[in-house]
């Protein structure tokens, strides 16, 4: 009984480490797409060296990196059992 309990909570950890991978995935690309635009947009614009810092991409691709690193700590958590790295991904 332990034993299939325990092969749930595993499977449902990866799914749920996934979704979780795949929204920062998406975000990661996102961010790319979003830092292309503003390079094309801010060619049109001849401001010099006075341009504003688009902190709010740097801030999204920073979120969607974290995502996939706490992503992979928590399936290599997940498919280890190993209760540290479970309970560093749970309160990260």
């Amino acid at each position: 009984m332990v034993r299939i309990v325990r092969s749930c909570i595993q499977s449902l950890l990866k799914m749920v480490n996934s979704v979780i991978g795949m929204v920062g995935i998406a975000m990661i690309m996102y961010a790319l797409w979003l830092i292309r635009v503003w390079q094309r947009q801010m060619d049109d614009f001849p401001l010099g060296d006075d341009d504003p810092v688009p902190w709010f991409i740097y801030a999204f691709l920073g979120l969607g990196v974290a995502l996939c690193v706490i992503t992979c700590s928590g399936h290599i958590g997940a498919e280890t059992a190993n209760g540290c790295c479970l309970y560093l991904v749970s309160f990260s």
